[in-house]
């Protein structure tokens, strides 16, 4: 459970990093398209599909859990608000906010066919 832990906070200061740090300050995300997808959305819906499988991890509630990870990726997005060397942008805040609303659907779907299974002896 400790190494959960570690990861769950790795990935706090990684996002935190990548939404602080004056990165793609030439635009480079944003020139590529994936499934018509503008690079940069694509990279802030994939940033934070993961905080539903942390629900998993740390057996929170789901919609207490969402509704923070709603406002965790809000706030993300407004800390580039305050920073003069980042830029604020709607539809970063719509793709952070799409990756929990994703990251649960997932989730809901493994619960789904995984519920009642139980797991494999690992050697």
């Amino acid at each position: 459970m400790k190494y959960r832990k570690i990861l769950f906070w790795v990935y706090l200061v990684s996002i935190f990093l990548l939404v602080t740090l004056p990165l793609n300050s030439a635009g480079e995300l944003n020139n590529i398209n994936i499934l018509q997808l503008r690079g940069d959305y694509f990279f802030h819906i994939v940033m934070f599909l993961p905080w539903a499988f942390f629900r998993l991890v740390f057996g929170q509630k789901g919609w207490s859990w969402g509704v923070f990870g709603l406002f965790f990726a809000a706030g993300s997005e407004g800390i580039q608000y305050l920073l003069p060397y980042r830029a604020y942008n709607m539809n970063d805040l719509m793709a952070n906010m799409l990756g929990v609303l994703l990251g649960f659907g997932y989730v809901g779907i493994y619960a789904h066919f995984t519920k009642g299974r139980k797991p494999k002896a690992q050697c």
